[in-house]
């Protein structure tokens, strides 16, 4: 597509985009409004639509029944130091495809046992040979009273340590749980631009409905059919349908979020309270089984995580720079399987950064030639003619955190893509929008998915054999401890939505999961948002071993 041309207007076009670059923007994407003028709409109850089509149930998770009730008092908080990891049954003989054991013990500053659970803990197992390299995630279950069981599937023959690693005390979560649920916390503005008159008026834009402003105060740009929720104030003069330029202010929100701690709780997200290593004892030795013949994996072609659910425990390990999945056969594609595997076929891939990452690996290995109405600035788009490959990735609706400008015209929800695209056995879809969602009350998410969830069945509907793929979260860096990046990206507000996303698409047969939380917990390289090649090759592989099992 190409992008909107206004000659008469071209200097001060020039002229607005400099004025906004002081300014924090947002990724961009893909829209043609087409509206001259948008008159607000009555305001729903949060301004969350409700799921159209007969959801399956999820369990509101807003109360966890395990946090404190208390006030908090810090010398009650869970104390890495005096936190104590038992392994049960240590003295026994643990054979490759056994399962290790472990319970934490939380205690507090003055070590009284905690009475409460909550915690959150990351759970591995690491290999403590020089080969292999390898790591399991391990699963963790709590039992409310202070005392957590960490599983660990036996994978490999060696020597094995665990690694248990407290994220945050139940305390620190009780925060993070009550400052997710406060709408509004980012600052979003967009402009408004008159370019006959060359007036602009800058004004604050929400993702949640402001009740302290009524609806003739307002510019709802609101997309029901998606579920996205964007309301601005109304400009003091400019029409709605002038609006051309949104950004997040990043500076101005991060502050915001900081204020709603008391200094108590900021305590919480400080050494040693946030990302303890606890202490482990000495390596235990895994054995090779006796008498047991090699397992086959089925190949991936229902949705994974369906087939590990009854086992509790996690879905696959790392071996060097490869993960292998212990649900199905998961290949390890070269450059050569991914042009085979893919020939013929179309691509889509909508979110955020994180999925972009697949389209610009894809674009390295394939390789894929830029089309000419590609604009990278908010749209990727790349063909291979040998193969016959199209990829299309695009960046999500609002809200778009991050340091680019968004020209409101291109911002296209998934549900909007979903609905345009034909569909049919040789179209792929991949969907991933958790990293800018972190920072919302979950219903936020959860509606968002809603309405992506129904899009996907109108696919299926008119162009059975399509295939779909949703992914989940993943763990991710926190700069230099600061606190912002915990209070609106904590590795608990991702694994929050992870679950939202397995919960919705557990039981449903047109959606593949693409579980990248496990193998994110344990990776061999540094946590990061957008992580190391090793990490984006797995979580390739995943995919294409659904399209091209065998």
């Amino acid at each position: 597509m190409m992008t909107i041309a206004r000659p008469s207007v071209s200097l001060f076009v020039v002229t607005v985009l400099i004025y906004m670059a002081t300014m924090e923007f947002s990724y961009l994407g893909l829209l043609d409004w087409g509206q001259d003028a948008i008159v607000p709409k009555p305001l729903l109850k949060s301004h969350l639509m409700k799921p159209p089509v007969n959801p399956l149930p999820i369990e509101p998770d807003e109360v966890q029944p395990c946090l404190p009730n208390e006030p908090l008092v810090i010398d009650q908080v869970t104390y890495p130091k005096y936190t104590e990891i038992v392994v049960l049954n240590r003295d026994r003989r643990y054979r490759r495809g056994d399962v290790l054991t472990v319970t934490v013990v939380a205690r507090d500053k003055k070590r009284r046992p905690k009475t409460y659970g909550g915690d959150f803990f990351r759970a591995r197992l690491i290999s403590s040979d020089r080969s292999p390299k390898a790591s399991s995630p391990g699963r963790v279950t709590d039992h409310c009273n202070g005392t957590y069981t960490v599983q660990f599937p036996l994978y490999w023959i060696g020597n094995v340590s665990v690694k248990i690693q407290l994220v945050h005390p139940s305390e620190a979560v009780k925060v993070l749980q009550r400052v997710r649920e406060i709408p509004n916390k980012r600052l979003f503005y967009c402009t408004f631009v008159d370019f006959q008159t060359k007036a602009t008026e800058k004004r604050e834009c929400y993702i949640s409905a402001n009740p302290s402003l009524s609806p003739h105060q307002l510019c709802d740009f609101s997309k029901q059919n998606a579920n996205g929720t964007w309301i601005c104030q109304k400009p003091e003069k400019l029409l709605c349908s002038s609006i051309e330029l949104c950004h997040w202010n990043g500076d101005e929100s991060r502050r915001r979020a900081a204020g709603l701690l008391s200094k108590k709780e900021r305590a919480l997200f400080q050494k040693p309270y946030i990302e303890a290593e606890l202490d482990s004892k000495e390596a235990i030795r895994i054995l090779d089984p006796e008498g047991q013949t090699p397992q086959h994996l089925p190949p991936c072609t229902t949705n994974a995580r369906e087939s590990q659910a009854s086992f509790g425990t996690s879905l696959g390990h790392w071996s060097g720079k490869v993960w292998k999945s212990s649900a199905c056969n998961v290949r390890v594609f070269t450059k050569e399987d991914i042009r085979r595997c893919l020939a013929n076929k179309s691509v889509y891939m909508k979110g955020d950064s994180t999925i972009r990452q697949w389209y610009l690996r894809l674009q390295e290995v394939v390789p894929l030639k830029a089309t000419t109405d590609s604009d990278p600035a908010f749209d990727r788009r790349g063909d291979n003619s040998e193969g016959n490959i199209s990829v299309r990735q695009e960046f999500h609706g609002f809200p778009r955190p991050g340091s680019h400008q968004v020209v409101f015209n291109h911002a296209r929800y998934t549900v909007e893509m979903v609905d345009a695209i034909q569909g049919g056995p040789n179209t792929i879809i991949a969907v991933g929008l958790w990293a800018h969602f972190t920072a919302e009350p979950l219903d936020v998410f959860r509606s968002r998915m809603y309405a992506i969830r129904d899009a996907i069945h109108r696919l299926m509907r008119r162009s059975p054999g399509t295939r779909v793929f949703v992914r989940t979260g993943t763990t991710r860096e926190h700069e230099g401890g600061k606190l912002w990046y915990y209070l609106l990206g904590s590795d608990w507000l991702a694994y929050q939505i992870t679950e939202v996303i397995r919960e919705m698409f557990r039981a449903d047969p047109d959606v593949v999961v693409l579980d990248t939380w496990d193998m994110s917990v344990c990776q061999p390289g540094k946590d990061a948002i957008h992580p190391d090649k090793a990490m984006v090759d797995s979580q390739l592989n995943m995919m294409l071993s659904h399209i091209c099992p065998t």
